[in-house]
Formats: C-alpha cells, sequence, structure tokens
C-alpha cells in the first residue's frame, strides 16, 4: 500500500516532505507489529527498550540517568519503567555505590529469559518486515537515514 493511501492524500509539498511523512507512517507501523509481539508477552516496548539496554551492560549495573539517555524515547519515564520491571522480576534497583543520592539498575536472570524467549519473534518480525530489502539496500537506506538522524540532532542541540 502506498503512503499517499495510508495517508488519504494524493500530493506533498515536496519529495521532502512526502520523506518526512513516509518515515512517520513507517516508524508507526512497526511499531505497531512490534508491540503485537511484546503483548504476547506481557511487556510493553519501553519495558522492551530498558531491558535490552540492561542486558547489554552483561551483568554491570548502569545508572538510571544514563539508562534514560539511552533509551529510544528519551522522554519516557525510566523511574515508571523500572519500577514496573522489578514488579515484574525483571531488573533490580540498588543505591549507586558511587554517589548514594542516585540509582543504579541491572537486568535480573527472569528478564535475560524473557529477552532470550524474544529474540526469535522479533527477529522474524523485522526479517518479515524487511524482507523485500537486500543487505546492499538496507545498508543504503540507514546511510541515508543516518543523514536525516544527524540533521535533526543538530536541530535539537540549537534548541
Amino acid at each position: 500500500m502506498k503512503l499517499e493511501s495510508h495517508l488519504h492524500q494524493a500530493h506533498f509539498q515536496s519529495e521532502h516532505n512526502r520523506l518526512h511523512f513516509h518515515i512517520l507512517v513507517v516508524a508507526r507501523q512497526l511499531e505497531l507489529v512490534g508491540r503485537r509481539v511484546l503483548k504476547n508477552h506481557g511487556i510493553s516496548p519501553a519495558q522492551y527498550n530498558v531491558l535490552r539496554i540492561l542486558r547489554g551492560q552483561k551483568g554491570q549495573p548502569i545508572a538510571v540517568q544514563s539508562l534514560a539517555e539511552r533509551m529510544i524515547d528519551p522522554s519516557s519515564n525510566a523511574s515508571r519503567i523500572i519500577d514496573k520491571l522489578e514488579q515484574k522480576g525483571w531488573a533490580q534497583r540498588s543505591v549507586s555505590q558511587h554517589d548514594r543520592r542516585k540509582s543504579d539498575v541491572q537486568i535480573l536472570p527472569a528478564g535475560l529469559q524473557l529477552l532470550s524467549g524474544l529474540d526469535a519473534p522479533i527477529s522474524s518480525m523485522f526479517d518479515q518486515c524487511m524482507a523485500d530489502l537486500d543487505t546492499d539496500a538496507a545498508q543504503d537506506l540507514n546511510n541515508k537515514l543516518a543523514l536525516v538522524l544527524n540533521a535533526t540532532d543538530d536541530l535539537i542541540q540549537e534548541q
């Protein structure tokens, strides 16, 4: 289905304007598909993002503030997400050894087990979504999107 059909819009101001909306719609579609996979495992996309960051720490705790900076959506309430992960037994928060005013978080074995069980379904979902892109096309698209990401980073820093 073409972008125009999704938005019920026949014309755009420019190709750049069309690309902007295309990125937004594709991002939303990917989020919806991912959300369905995660929902079957009782986890939200933000919780999944935090657990993936924690797994990448390889058992080392990370400060809540550092964790929040690494999230896909840094405006998410990291503390609230960590509270939910703790309630589910997937992560543990403790007072930082370096600064008692701060908290560190680390993943628990149950969180690692959950992620391990999600690796295949998430990978399969991405494979299905990207099936029509060969490796060269994916790399080219990644390089071009990196240009857009750099430009948006620059704009955000200016504000």
